[in-house]
C-alpha cells in the first residue's frame, strides 16, 4: 500500500508500505476520506510524533476489508484501567495509544484499527462528512459543557475548523436563539462562510478591521457575553474574552495554546470580582453508548440538520496530501478543511 510516513520533523515521504496485520481485536480499514488537522501541521513541521517512522492523520474513515462495512474511526485507544477510563470518560485516559500520532493513522490506503473504535455508517452519510466525525465531536463536546439556555448570548472567539464547526452546531441546538449568537474571526471568507450558515451579518466581527471590545459591548448593551467559547488559544484573547463576558459568566476554553500561557494580575481580578467559571475541554467522548458525542454528531449528520462539506475548501488524492499540509503550514491561500481522498 502507499502512505506518508513521517521520519522526524520537517521530513515525511509518501512510500510503499506493507499491509497492516491486524491484532485479533482490531480490522483493516480500507481508508476513503481522510482529512488534515491542525495538529498534523505541527507534528509534520516542527514537533515531530511520539513514535517514528508513523503514518500520520487522525481523521478519516473508511470501509472494512472483507465485510464492506462503512465506518468512522474515534482515534484514541484508550487503556481501560485508569480512573478516567473506569470512569467511561475515555477521553480523559492517562495512558492512551492513538492512531495518527503514536501508531499509524490514515494517511494511508489501509490501516488497522481496534473494533471497539469503529462507528458504523449510515448510508446517507458521506466518507468526507464521516472523517469529519473526530472535529464535529470535539465541537460538540465543548458545547456540551454548557447547558444553554434561549435566553443566552453566546459568543465564538476563532474561527477556525473547530469554531465554525462549533457555530454550526449552536445554530442548529433548539436551546440556542441565533439572534444571540456572535462570533470573532479575522478573514473576509470566515464572514462568507456564516453569513451562509444563516447568520446575520450584524452578528460577525472582524477582529483586524474592529473594535472587539466596543462590538461585544454594543451587541450586549453593555452587559457582556454570558457564555464565551475561547477557539484561538492566545494570551490576548483569553485576557479579551475575560475582559467581555458578563458577571457570572462562562467561559469554555477550547483553542490549543500556541505557545506558555499566563494571565495578568487584572485579567486574574476580573475571573474573581465577575465570579467567572472558567471550563476546559478536551478532546470528545465515545463510551458507544448513543449518547455519546459521536453518536450525537452522526444523528445530526443522518437527520441533515448540519452540512460540514461546506467548509471543505480543498480536495485532494492522497498522493498529493502533502501540498495540503503546505498550504495550512504557509498560508499560502485560505482554508478551513483540507480532505484527502483515496
Amino acid at each position: 500500500m502507499k502512505a506518508w510516513v513521517l521520519y522526524k520533523a520537517g521530513d515525511i515521504r509518501f512510500e510503499e508500505m506493507d499491509m497492516p496485520q491486524p491484532n485479533a481485536d482490531e480490522v483493516v480499514v480500507s481508508v476513503k476520506a481522510a482529512g488534515i488537522c491542525g495538529s498534523d501541521i505541527s507534528r509534520t513541521f516542527r514537533d515531530g510524533a511520539h513514535n517514528m517512522p508513523l503514518i500520520i492523520g487522525h481523521e478519516f474513515s473508511g470501509q472494512v476489508v472483507g465485510t464492506g462495512k462503512r465506518v468512522g474511526v474515534f482515534p484514541l485507544i484508550p487503556c481501560r484501567n485508569c480512573d478516567p477510563c473506569r470512569n467511561r470518560q475515555y477521553e480523559l485516559c492517562r495512558n492512551y495509544n492513538y492512531l495518527g500520532s503514536r501508531s499509524n493513522g490514515g494517511f494511508a490506503e489501509y490501516v488497522a484499527v481496534p473494533k471497539w473504535n469503529l462507528i458504523e455508517l449510515p448510508d446517507n452519510v458521506s466518507y468526507e462528512e464521516a472523517a469529519m466525525l473526530e472535529p464535529m465531536a470535539v465541537a460538540v463536546h465543548a458545547m456540551r459543557r454548557i447547558e444553554l439556555s434561549d435566553s443566552d448570548t453566546i459568543a465564538v472567539y476563532g474561527l477556525g475548523t473547530i469554531g465554525l464547526l462549533l457555530l454550526m452546531f449552536l445554530l442548529d441546538n433548539k436551546n440556542v436563539n441565533p439572534e444571540n449568537v456572535f462570533v470573532i474571526g479575522n478573514k473576509d471568507f470566515q464572514k462568507e462562510i456564516v453569513i451562509n450558515m444563516g447568520m446575520q451579518e450584524r452578528c460577525y466581527c472582524d477582529s483586524k478591521k474592529h473594535n472587539v471590545d466596543q462590538w461585544i459591548m454594543e451587541c450586549t448593551n453593555g452587559k457582556g457575553v454570558r457564555v464565551f467559547f475561547e477557539c484561538v488559544g492566545k494570551n490576548d484573547t483569553v485576557a479579551q474574552v475575560v475582559d467581555n463576558t458578563a458577571f457570572a459568566g462562562k467561559i469554555v476554553l477550547t483553542g490549543n495554546p500556541y505557545s506558555d500561557m499566563g494571565l495578568e494580575k487584572n485579567t486574574y481580578w476580573k475571573i474573581l470580582r465577575n465570579q467567572l467559571t472558567l471550563m476546559g475541554t478536551w478532546n470528545s467522548s465515545f463510551t458507544r453508548d448513543l449518547n455519546d458525542d459521536w453518536h450525537f454528531v452522526l444523528d445530526k449528520l443522518s437527520q441533515k440538520c448540519i452540512s460540514p462539506h461546506n467548509i471543505i475548501t480543498h480536495r485532494l488524492p492522497l498522493d498529493k496530501l502533502d501540498q495540503g499540509l503546505r498550504i495550512m503550514r504557509d498560508k499560502t491561500e485560505d482554508y478551513v478543511k483540507i480532505m484527502g481522498l483515496v
